[in-house]
């Protein structure tokens, strides 16, 4: 089948049961925000809207002067991770910090909160922004911070290198009352098993170098939905890195206007 119509045909299924698909094959769309700012969103999108627990997930590939400059967030927490350059991240709790690449921060946008966050360099500053909705009794509590270093470790079998932005070995907490795991993954061998947690909802989003799945092929800023408590084979190389995101999801509504979650 040829790969547009394949990845129209996931769309549109999706579009049917508003949600994504499992074994689909996702593009980004280019999104404009803030200031001029240019950049891919993952979700939402005309195919579907969210993935539950997960709200939205932006790539931003941004240079000086242009940004985002002050905005509200309200009603779930936010998990950036600067994977080249750094962002400059003002928030009205007392926080002015500047993320350094190989750094993640998280807070709680339980109230009206806000935040910028503009490029401090002109060049390449990546950064990835992911929205994860939270119990409505964690709406209710104060807001909060944290920023961690994102160490790089080897598998004791060399499979592969691993940076967890969230989850085990990781003192990166966050407040969802979920089990999340957020890892930035480079392969050292060709073939590599992952294993979602049944009933979880997970997703990979390729970096550099394009790969498989299952057989499935994806290319660089495409994503892919997995099926939960089976075993799936991703084939690359040495250089193919990516993002695994998975969490239980909360079976609770998002209802989502703009930057604000009830």
């Amino acid at each position: 089948m040829n790969r547009i119509v394949y990845i129209l045909m996931c769309c549109f299924l999706s579009l049917n049961i508003f949600a994504q698909q499992i074994g689909c094959v996702y593009k980004p769309t280019v999104a404009m925000d803030g200031d001029g700012a240019m950049f891919f969103r993952l979700f939402p999108s005309k195919c579907f809207k969210h993935a539950d627990p997960f709200i939205l997930l932006d790539d931003f590939n941004v240079s000086s002067p242009v940004g985002f400059p002050p905005h509200e967030h309200k009603g779930y927490e936010a998990i950036t991770y600067m994977i080249a350059g750094d962002f400059i991240h003002k928030i009205n709790i007392g926080h002015n910090v500047t993320i350094l690449e190989g750094q993640a921060q998280r807070f709680t946008a339980v109230r009206r909160l806000v935040h910028s966050e503009m490029p401090r360099t002109v060049g390449v500053n990546k950064e990835l922004q992911l929205w994860l909705n939270i119990p409505y009794e964690a709406k209710q509590v104060k807001p909060t911070y944290h920023l961690v270093n994102v160490r790089p470790f080897q598998q004791k079998d060399s499979t592969r290198v691993i940076r967890v932005i969230v989850g085990e070995d990781s003192s990166h907490h966050v407040n969802c009352g979920c089990d999340l795991s957020y890892l930035d993954i480079q392969l050292k061998i060709t073939t590599l098993e992952i294993y979602p947690t049944a009933g979880y909802t997970s997703f990979i989003y390729v970096l550099p170098v394009n790969m498989k799945i299952d057989s499935i092929s994806l290319v660089v800023s495409e994503f892919y939905f997995l099926a939960s408590g089976i075993t799936h084979d991703i084939v690359g190389g040495a250089d193919n890195r990516f993002i695994y995101l998975i969490d239980k999801p909360l079976n609770q509504t998002i209802e989502q206007r703009g930057p604000y979650v009830y």
